[in-house]
């Protein structure tokens, strides 16, 4: 049966980004037209959407070895796992409750369930006995409108596909799109799957085990890691009443009804013997520094109920390992050097930044911790997980267990590595990016300086002086009468000019070797040129995209105008940095003799015109930003084009030696900075500065 879908909805269902499918809707004219709805909110019949999705095959890269698909089939599996599910009158927690309960029921009865209310409701009552929580089905089924019936054959479908186990979860993601209360409080599943890929490298598996969870929530994190092994017996606390039940509901899909619940994750006998015990405490807004109980209480409670070969987990905020204090010692400092002091800890992982997307002020760190045996002849393991993500992307999972688990060797030149408990007391900051930074030798260090200070001498030296004469060969005068305009799409029309378009290259295509690009980063300074390269091989797989040549003048228009003049050549444009090639135009005109046709401007003067206060007061935040196109130059003499580009051009190469001197300067500063500071050379200044000794 069709319904009606969002943009929002479709590009959810299609698992594409929102921006994707409103480019679909403005570049194809044959997009399905709204059915109703609103010119803001339009809304669309999904069958024409599934139909349309149909013509757009799914890029190879996505597909993972998988055979060819389309959005398509992406949109209608989507919808049909609890996309499309009925239910919208409910809030998201009694759509929760509900699905929960109808999944539960499914399971006890191992048939599909009757349609009929009364049928229904006898059924729970006779359940009950099975599962306590499936009473608060017959609320529902006493409600107006019936929402369990209409529900019912939503869940039959997904029960038959995917199994109790796996309804329960879509069901779940369902109501978190909807606004479930759950979801912010759910552990992240990147840290989940990292989570068990330690404890599969770390203990084998968690069959035959005994498993806890001190504060389960949900249970996102519990249930990820009984889906790796069928564990000897579960524990698990949860203080909140709604999220008990929805835990309780949840294992109980997952098929494990035996688990022992207690209410609160504090008291420890009840966890007393575990062989791996999880925690992700109940997330505080502010730093709890001064008080007694704090995120590292949770991982001294798990250390507590370890048994003498378990392992536990915990997830707690980077302030408990950075926060220090010259006064008094702070409770979460006295808990963080006992935990290490007594050999508790295994490995500190940091990871990811923003990893957890409803807790944007704080990043975290995953403890692995060991039982309190006093053994601190083991070394602990820092690994920066937020390095190992940025270099390997979507891997970052797989390489962080390989290093953790693996042998010291394994782990050199990697953001990774085994400190001894020794050198870890007494440390100021526990982070592993601190304890990971590079640290000089102190000769190296006083090398450096001695180097940084003769290099900026060297570059004073060899600078220019003829600044002053520079500027004072530059006349102006007063024009007699205004000058006429001509905009950039007019001289592309005129073939006076030639645009070269920016190009869309994924970021994962970008390197460090290869041919520079220019994007928006470059432009406004954010990141350096030439930082950001692209293998020739990988700019084969782009046909349209094109080299620039020395001389061409490279424009981001926009909010934010930039205009640079690429004086080497070779660079890749990134959209929405855009290119303009003055035609007749060569760098060195002595190795083109036969040059058909002179430039009637040089690119000094044409970005200097480009870059002025006219067409930048044009652009910006509060005005309406003029593309390309419309920036427009004044018309000239040929002489006075020839003069501005010699200006520019020769006030370029001051600036740059300036800059040149600044940046050796501001070298010096930092290596003698950096050496003081890390206790490896003394300083003295000497009012002879002739005496170049240090």
């Amino acid at each position: 049966m069709s319904s009606t879908v969002t943009l929002g909805q479709v590009a959810r269902f299609a698992q594409v980004r929102r921006p994707s499918v409103s480019n679909w809707r403005r570049r194809h004219p044959d997009f399905p037209e709204p059915i109703g709805g609103s010119p803001g909110q339009p809304l669309f019949d999904s069958d024409e959407v599934a139909r349309w999705l149909d013509q757009r095959p799914v890029p190879a890269q996505r597909e993972g070895g998988l055979p060819p698909t389309t959005y398509g089939d992406i949109f209608r599996a989507s919808m049909n796992r609890g996309g499309g599910i009925d239910g919208s009158g409910l809030d998201p927690d009694t759509f929760a409750d509900l699905a929960l309960e109808l999944i539960a029921l499914r399971k006890v009865h191992k048939r599909p369930l009757p349609t009929d209310r009364a049928a229904l409701a006898d059924l729970c009552v006779r359940a009950e006995a099975a599962h306590a929580d499936l009473v608060g089905l017959l609320t529902h089924l006493a409600s107006p409108g019936q929402p369990a019936l209409s529900m019912l054959e939503n869940v039959e479908r997904l029960v038959a596909e995917l199994g109790p186990a796996g309804a329960a979860e879509e069901l779940l993601s369902a109501a978190g799109r909807r606004g479930w209360s759950g979801s912010p409080v759910e552990t992240p599943a990147e840290i989940c799957h990292l989570v068990v890929r330690l404890a599969n490298e770390l203990l084998g598996g968690v069959t035959n085990l005994a498993v806890g969870d001190l504060a389960a929530g949900p249970g996102q994190l519990l249930t990820t890691m009984l889906a790796a092994g069928s564990p000897r017996e579960i524990r698990c606390a949860e203080v909140d009443l709604a999220m008990a039940k929805w835990l309780r509901l949840r294992l109980f899909c997952h098929g494990h009804g035996g688990v022992t619940f207690c209410a609160d994750g504090q008291e420890t006998v009840y966890f007393s013997g575990s062989d791996v015990i999880l925690v992700d405490p109940p997330f505080q807004p502010g730093e709890q520094e001064h008080h007694e109980e704090h995120p590292l209480s949770w991982a001294s409670r798990v250390v507590e109920g370890l048994s003498d070969e378990g392992i536990g987990f915990a997830v707690v905020p980077e302030w408990t390992l950075t926060r220090t204090a010259a006064s008094r010692r702070l409770p979460v400092t006295w808990v963080r050097e006992q935990l290490v002091r007594r050999g508790c800890v295994r490995a500190i992982i940091q990871l990811p930044r923003h990893i957890h997307r409803f807790i944007t002020g704080t990043d975290l760190v995953l403890l692995v911790l060991a039982p309190d045996e006093g053994d601190t002849s083991r070394d602990v393991v820092v690994c920066d997980a937020d390095q190992i993500r940025s270099r390997s992307g979507a891997s970052w999972i797989e390489q962080t267990v390989r290093l953790v688990c693996g042998s010291r060797e394994s782990r050199e030149a990697e953001p990774c590595a085994a400190i001894p408990v020794p050198e870890l007391l007494g440390r100021r900051s526990l982070l592993p990016s601190h304890l990971l930074a590079p640290e000089v030798a102190p000769e190296d260090q006083l090398v450096e300086t001695v180097r940084a200070r003769e290099s900026a001498m060297a570059t004073f030296k060899m600078g220019t002086d003829d600044a002053i004469a520079t500027l004072e060969r530059i006349a102006v005068t007063t024009r007699p009468q205004g000058v006429a305009y001509r905009t950039i799409g007019e001289l592309l029309r005129g073939r006076q000019l030639i645009r070269l378009p920016g190009h869309r290259i994924p970021e994962a295509d970008l390197g460090r070797s290869g041919q520079r690009v220019l994007g928006r980063e470059e432009l406004l300074g954010e990141l350096p040129v030439g930082e950001r390269r692209i293998d020739v091989l990988a700019l084969g797989q782009y046909a349209a995209a094109g080299i620039t040549e020395p001389g061409d003048v490279v424009v981001m228009a926009g909010s934010q105008l930039r205009v640079m003049v690429d004086e080497s050549g070779g660079s890749v444009l990134l959209t929405p940095v855009q290119g303009l090639r003055i035609p007749g135009y060569v760098k060195h005109s002595s190795l083109y003799r036969d040059e058909p046709q002179l430039a009637w401007i040089g690119p000094h003067a044409l970005a200097a015109l480009l870059g002025a206060a006219r067409n930048a007061a044009r652009t910006g935040q509060r005005v309406r930003s003029v593309t390309l196109h419309q920036l427009e130059i004044p018309v000239l003499a040929a002489a006075e084009y020839g003069h501005l580009d010699q200006t520019s051009m020769m006030l370029n190469e001051l600036a740059e030696h300036a800059r040149n001197k600044a940046t050796a300067l501001d070298l010096v500063r930092q290596r003698i900075a950096a050496g003081v500071a890390d206790g490896a050379m003394s300083l003295r200044f000497k009012p002879n500065t002739s005496n170049t000794s240090i």
